[in-house]
């Protein structure tokens, strides 16, 4: 499993900075996830498949809090709808692999011997909900705001910022 969820993030990386496969643009995030209230950082992947339509992979690792630490995996599609002033909004809709990792955790002593929780891990999937905006700083480079809300055993929400660099 962990070599599947490897290959799967390897994929998803190499898609979001390739910019020879057709990508039009990639981007850099932080923001914060929701569910373990934890900091997270990732890499994002756009492509153009219509007019108005993109789609857009990611993966975003999730510093440890509590002994958990995690990496999300999206395939998200975005709707777009161009303003004015280089702003853009859109919808957006897509699926997620939601992996963690629990260390293990000294919770106290009985009877001199100590009580541990065993470390482990877990891989869900689910479905994503969300909106976000785009404002160009220039024909090249814009920011972004995201927020979209998983569907699964765990339900959370996402908000990122990012930087990123069109092709």
């Amino acid at each position: 499993m962990k070599k599947l969820l490897l290959l799967v993030a390897l994929v998803a990386f190499s898609f979001s900075v390739n910019a020879q496969t057709g990508f039009t643009s990639a981007l850099v995030k932080a923001g914060y996830q929701t569910d373990v209230k934890r900091f997270g950082v990732g890499v994002e992947g756009r492509y153009s498949i219509m007019e108005n339509v993109r789609i857009a992979p990611d993966v975003t690792f999730f510093f440890p809090k509590d002994k958990t630490m995690g990496m999300d995996i999206n395939l998200n599609a975005h709707y777009l709808f161009p303003l004015k002033d280089g702003f853009t909004v859109y919808p957006l809709a897509g699926f997620a692999m939601i992996n963690n990792h629990r260390s293990s955790q000294k919770i106290g002593e009985i009877s001199g011997q100590t009580v541990e929780i065993p470390s482990s891990s877990s891989t869900d999937f689910g479905f994503n909900l969300g909106a976000g905006a785009e404002y160009s700083l220039s024909p090249k480079n814009f920011l972004n705001a995201e927020f979209k809300y998983t569907f699964n055993d765990w339900d959370f929400a996402t908000i990122m910022l990012g930087y990123g660099f069109r092709f």
